[in-house]
């Protein structure tokens, strides 16, 4: 290809620059806007629009220059397409933006890129091309009816973005107005320029379009590094506001009403004729709402309304400023939390009942465990705790270096007590209790400390385990218990009953390094008791 560099490939270089800069400029910013992405492809169109214009600036041969044309026109389509969904997205328009409304904004500048393409066929874009009669290497494109349909396009899309622009900008909101103004005088420009080439007022066969893209591309620059456009992006008042499910309540500095939203006419019942008077007075009945934004500047806090629908509400009070740090209004925001608390005070019911069953599920395992390890007729502890607690006294002592003194007593000729009195008196038939074997229980009782453990073993046999005694102690602690035993008097159909008890000393370490070599040694004990006359007490040799 052969080319010739003017001014004019340069000044479009410059807009290929700025266009990129700008693109990356909004890319930095894209997270903040949903309008910032479809911008930042309208400005990489302007930079791939403007370089073909360049290309075509500077090609010398008429072909080449046809070919750069058709391309542009492709740059032009993408642009303006890209134009009308940014001025959608900015404006809050983009629920528009249907796949198949997408696809139908695409149609006609695709339409008309094939109607370009397709010239040497039809004649309908370009009649005819003519030298420049300065002698430069622009040409002079002889426009047909195509080209005006393309302009015609071109021009309904811009128009119809910056309509869009024009309606946000003539809304109250300061934000608003100044972001869609600035978005409004980037997209004239290039408006601008395609109608001066439209008329003829630029040279021959010089189309200033993509240069004024040029200008916009600086005007958007500009808007973005010194204003911070797309950095606080306003969002719609219908959307944001009439819409919203929560009431929305706007004071001035003198407290008085300014705005509010439909939400809150239905919660409290405000009108529209009370714009302009005081909060304090048609907030009367709800003297806790004029409370709270009289004292706090913010505040967050649940209240009961009782108005046109009594409800709970979560009030949100907040102070409004300007630039200067003075007060401005007051935003009270109210929303509905009555099915919140409904939930919430049955959730707090549903645990405190079952905080309540839990407790007394605990209870029950508190009586089911101690009744698995107590001994129904006597209450002391049974044989399945024995086994359990007394290998780990067992190990505690190892580990303490300490001793353990282990008694087994047993009630003597308990048999002959059941044959002459009967079970009643010795044994358990039917539900009746054993006087006899309940009277040693509480004796044992009486006699043991909180660190004596004593057991049931199984019928008249009774241990007892006795951490930190010496054997003395413990032969000293058995004695006492026997004797007193020896001392009771209980009676069965006016006959006294001679009750006598034997029993067995050993020691850990001293007499076995295990609970089972302990209890067979002491229960050996206990039969040499048994064996010597009964009621007395013997202790386990030493070898």
């Amino acid at each position: 290809m052969h080319f010739q560099y003017n001014l004019y490939f340069v000044i479009l270089s410059v807009t290929v620059i700025i266009s990129i800069t700008v693109a990356f400029a909004a890319w930095q910013r894209r997270s903040i806007s949903l309008a910032s992405k479809p911008f930042i492809s309208m400005m990489l169109a302007i930079a791939g629009y403007a370089t073909v214009a360049a290309m075509e600036a500077a090609a010398i041969i008429l072909r080449e220059k046809i070919f750069w044309s058709k391309l542009e026109y492709v740059g032009s389509g993408c642009v303006i397409t890209l134009f009308l969904i940014f001025a959608m997205h900015f404006t809050n328009k983009n629920r528009w933006l249907t796949p198949r409304n997408t696809a139908l904004l695409w149609a006609i500048p695709t339409f008309n890129v094939i109607l370009v393409a397709t010239n040497e066929w039809h004649g309908l874009v370009w009649s005819g091309f003519l030298p420049d009669p300065k002698g430069t290497n622009f040409v002079i494109y002889q426009h047909n009816l195509g080209f005006f349909w393309i302009m015609t396009c071109v021009y309904v899309y811009t128009l119809t973005g910056v309509v869009m622009l024009i309606q946000k900008a003539l809304v109250p909101s300061v934000l608003y107005r100044r972001q869609s103004s600035m978005a409004l005088v980037g997209a004239v420009l290039p408006i601008l320029g395609a109608s001066l080439y439209m008329l003829r007022l630029t040279p021959p066969g010089l189309n200033i379009t993509p240069m004024s893209f040029m200008l916009a591309g600086l005007f958007y620059f500009v808007s973005l590094s010194r204003f911070q456009m797309f950095d606080l992006v306003p969002v719609a008042r219908d959307t944001l506001i009439e819409n919203m499910s929560d009431g929305v309540m706007v004071l001035d500095a003198k407290n008085r009403i300014i705005d509010f939203n439909p939400a809150l006419k239905r919660l409290i019942g405000v009108k529209k004729q009370y714009i302009g008077q005081p909060a304090a007075q048609v907030l009367a009945q709800w003297t806790e709402i004029v409370r709270l934004y009289h004292t706090y500047e913010s505040v967050k806090t649940e209240i009961f309304i009782d108005s046109v629908t009594p409800c709970y509400v979560e009030l949100l009070i907040t102070s409004l400023h300007n630039e200067r740090k003075q007060l401005t209004g007051r935003l009270l925001v109210l929303r509905d939390i009555t099915q919140r608390y409904q939930a919430e005070s049955e959730l707090r019911q549903a645990n405190e009942y079952l905080q309540k069953q839990v407790l007394e599920i605990k209870t029950l395992q508190v009586q089911l465990r101690e009744q698995a390890m107590r001994d129904g007729l006597t209450g002391l502890f049974n044989r399945r705790y024995f086994d359990e607690i007394f290998p780990q006294e067992l190990v505690r002592a190892t580990r303490d270096s300490g001793r353990v003194a282990l008694i087994i007593m047993d009630i003597d000729y308990f048999k002959n007590i059941n044959d002459t009195f009967g079970h009643q008196v010795g044994d358990a038939c039917g539900g009746h209790s054993l006087r006899v074997i309940q009277a040693f229980a509480d004796i044992l009782r009486n006699y043991s400390d909180s660190p004596n453990i004593v057991c049931r073993y199984g019928g008249e046999e009774f241990v007892l385990v006795l951490p930190g005694l010496t054997q003395e102690k413990a032969f000293q602690h058995a004695e006492k218990i026997r004797l007193s035993f020896q001392a009771s008097l209980l009676e069965s159909g006016g006959k006294e009953i001679d009750t006598t008890v034997s029993g067995g000393v050993g020691m850990f370490p001293d007499h076995g390094k295990t609970s089972d070599e302990l209890l067979l040694v002491v229960d050996k004990a206990l039969y040499a008791a048994k064996l010597d006359r009964r009621n007395c007490i013997k202790c386990v040799q030493s070898n």
